[in-house]
């Protein structure tokens, strides 16, 4: 609920800052990460925490997928379309009837979302979905069902997003939590725009990002019980993130 407040407010034009944002989340994703418990310490084959580092960090890595999710969403089906993908392959991970039908009601949400977006998801809707698909990642990982890295592996997309935006802006010497329109999702729809045989830039992004991240999801399913792999699959991906990140924003600079 405070994960969901935290996004609803803003919705509800309340005009909360990204400090007190952040402050409600961590509340949230705390009392869940110790009640639950969600303390991810087991990194094998590279690493184990001991708890009181792992407490933190599962805290931090948590709430980092709840504003990943919440970055990534801007375009018609993207963060809806990403998530029924990420549902799907946790369900079949380890079938579980909530995920099933939150997988569905997505599933109903993407109807009117995509692509004439007739509704959205919002803050709260972002932030939700982002919180249940990395409590989830973690539980699996927890119980030993999948390798902890499976679930950057599967959530690479929206992580790499995050994270590099706030490396971008430290190096800019801009506030991390500023918004911008340097993210790859928006080069690309800035050079779609370009193309006038496009008749809707704004779907075909959202569309063009998750086909391109369907194979590396499924991979990441398929490796799921092998870390090495899981990793070797997480490095390529950053690999082609940054590789087609700099070509869309020096195609931007030229024009």
């Amino acid at each position: 609920m405070l994960v969901f407040t935290s996004g609803f407010l803003e919705d509800l034009n309340f005009s909360l800052s990204p400090k007190l944002r952040l402050i409600l989340q961590s509340l949230g994703v705390l009392l869940v990460v110790l009640l639950a418990p969600l303390v991810l310490k087991d990194f094998s084959p590279l690493f184990s925490l001991p708890w009181i580092i792992a407490l933190p960090l599962s805290v931090f890595m948590l709430v980092g997928v709840v504003n990943a999710m919440n970055i990534i969403d801007g375009f018609h089906g993207l963060a809806g379309g990403f998530s029924c993908l990420a549902l799907g392959f946790i369900y079949l991970a380890a079938p579980n009837p909530f995920i099933l039908a939150l997988f569905w009601a997505v599933l109903g949400f993407l109807v009117l979302n995509f692509p004439k977006g007739r509704i959205f998801l919002g803050d709260e809707g972002a932030y939700l979905l982002g919180f249940i698909l990395g409590a989830s990642l973690m539980d699996l990982s927890i119980k030993g069902v999948v390798s902890a890295w499976f679930g950057l592996a599967l959530m690479v997309y929206p992580v790499t997003e995050v994270l590099f935006s706030i490396v971008r802006r430290k190096l800019q010497k801009q506030k991390a939590t500023l918004p911008d329109a340097l993210h790859l999702h928006t080069l690309l729809f800035k050079t779609l725009q370009k193309k006038p045989r496009f008749l809707n830039p704004n779907a075909l992004t959202g569309l063009t990002i998750v086909l391109a991240n369907a194979p590396f999801m499924w991979i990441s399913y398929i490796a799921r019980h092998h870390p090495y792999a899981l990793l070797l699959l997480i490095a390529l991906f950053v690999l082609g993130y940054l590789k087609l990140y700099f070509k869309l924003k020096e195609g931007q600079t030229c024009v």
